[in-house]
């Protein structure tokens, strides 16, 4: 009896550890507005300099020391710049991620100005 009560209490544990988001830089701000990719190439007046959250998946990362990423929707990509806030991403290629920063244009297009990343 014992020994089912623990074994209950311990996968508990562990399916609670593995729920954990990993959290970088000054994390996810619950107050800026969550918006797709292409909502900011198609209205970058809009979102040019302003805080915005965006959720997708990493598809290509620095392999060098993690101070950018790009990250797709569904509806698009975008890199995501980490540097200019002084943090970097171990390896997550693959990974779901939420980002948080500001919309900057740059020789490409856009990028976010990262302040906070979430991978889960």
């Amino acid at each position: 009896m014992r020994r089912g009560i623990f074994l209950i209490f311990l996968m508990t544990i562990l399916a609670l550890a593995g729920c954990r988001a990993e959290k970088y830089g000054l994390g996810i701000d619950s107050g800026t507005p969550v918006v797709k990719v292409k909502d900011i190439i198609l209205r970058p007046a809009d979102f040019v300099g302003r805080s915005v959250t965006l959720e997708g998946r990493i598809i290509s990362q620095c392999q060098v020391n993690g101070c950018w990423f790009f990250l797709s929707d569904g509806t698009g990509y975008i890199f995501i710049n980490l540097k200019p806030n002084n943090f970097a991403l171990p390896p997550r290629m693959g990974k779901k991620a939420r980002v948080t920063g500001i919309v900057s244009a740059d020789q490409q297009g856009y990028q976010i100005i990262a302040r906070g990343v979430e991978i889960k």
